[in-house]
């Protein structure tokens, strides 16, 4: 029964049964979920007050979407190789 879906509890155990999340000591899941958002926020909103134009700001934070995940990425290696 390989076709058949997981439910809920399945996904949250698979979740937090996952090693990929023990990377930052398990703040891995918080990073993702809430500080990524936060900073992509912090960027639109650091360049709209430089500039006061909304869609150049909005163009900035969409651009810096690469890189912070890129960045999250970057350190989760760093970190699993240590």
């Amino acid at each position: 029964m390989s076709g058949q879906r997981k439910g809920f509890p399945d996904l949250v155990d698979n979740a937090i049964d996952n090693p990929a999340y023990e990377l930052f000591g398990g703040y891995g899941i918080f990073l993702r979920r809430l500080f990524i958002p936060v900073i992509i926020a912090l960027v639109g909103i650091f360049t709209y007050d430089l500039t006061d134009n909304k869609i150049f700001s909005a163009i900035i934070a969409g651009l810096s979407v690469g890189p912070i995940f890129n960045l999250e990425r970057y350190m989760a290696e760093r970190k699993q190789y240590k």
